[in-house]
């Protein structure tokens, strides 16, 4: 009830928005890319992107509970897809806007991520993993650590668990975890080469992260979110979302 109230005053508040102002929730892990794309966006377009970044779980709790968003890019296919069978997206608008592509990544050069080898370490102390029941890249890492068969003993008190992606690569930079699980785009320099220490499992060892986006039913302006989204299929920011590390 008091997420419900709180989320009623965002939206009379956000009511005073003018029609030039677009409210996009993104997934943690694309938060970077959408800061380079916005400003491409809205000299395009004239219209100014307000984002809310975040878990893709969280965001759909929001979302069910009435946040007024107009547009969502979810980490996920499952989000989006209940947000349409919900009645709470336009079937339509639904697509994959980009791959993502998990790594193991810390700051410090001399710890041996490759081949998952540091995981089996008894020098391994913390490893930040953002919450894999709200977020499809902690899902991810718990999958190659199931693999490796190194699992259940590190969360018996080794795993860092992360709000979200945001969060685990701080819990990194600050030493709280001595390595973690990531999204390359989190990583990856404007030459394509990785900073730091990474490790890039192979895919076939998670499931696709497949990162889809939709246009919200209760939004006032469903051609302007559809027109973003539109946008998001072109060239320019195709290029823009493959520099940053996705595929499609």
């Amino acid at each position: 009830m008091k997420n419900l109230l709180i989320y009623c005053l965002v939206f009379l508040f956000s009511s005073h928005l003018t029609a030039s102002e677009l409210r996009v929730a993104v997934a943690a892990n694309f938060l970077g890319t959408l800061n380079q794309l916005a400003p491409l966006y809205e000299a395009q377009s004239g219209q100014t992107l307000l984002i809310s970044s975040g878990s893709t779980g969280r965001h759909y709790a929001q979302i069910q509970n009435g946040a007024p968003f107009d547009v969502f890019l979810s980490a996920d296919v499952e989000r989006p897809q209940l947000l349409v069978e919900e009645g709470l997206a336009l079937a339509d608008s639904r697509f994959t806007y980009a791959r993502g592509v998990l790594v193991l990544w810390s700051d410090q050069q001399d710890l041996p991520l490759q081949g998952g080898e540091f995981l089996h370490s008894g020098s391994l102390q913390h490893l930040a993993l953002v919450n894999p029941r709200t977020a499809p890249y902690g899902a991810a890492g718990v999958e190659v650590m199931q693999q490796l068969g190194v699992y259940e003993h590190l969360q018996a008190g080794h795993i860092a668990q992360a709000e979200n992606l945001t969060q685990a690569l701080q819990y990194i930079s600050s030493g709280t975890a001595q390595a973690g699980f990531l999204a390359l785009s989190q990583v990856i320099e404007s030459d394509g080469s990785i900073r730091g220490n990474a490790w890039l499992p192979d895919v076939d060892s998670y499931a696709s992260l497949e990162q889809q986006a939709v246009v919200l039913s209760a939004s006032p302006q469903l051609e302007a979110g559809q027109a973003f989204l539109d946008w998001l299929k072109s060239d320019q920011a195709r290029a823009v979302i493959e520099a940053a590390g996705y595929g499609f």
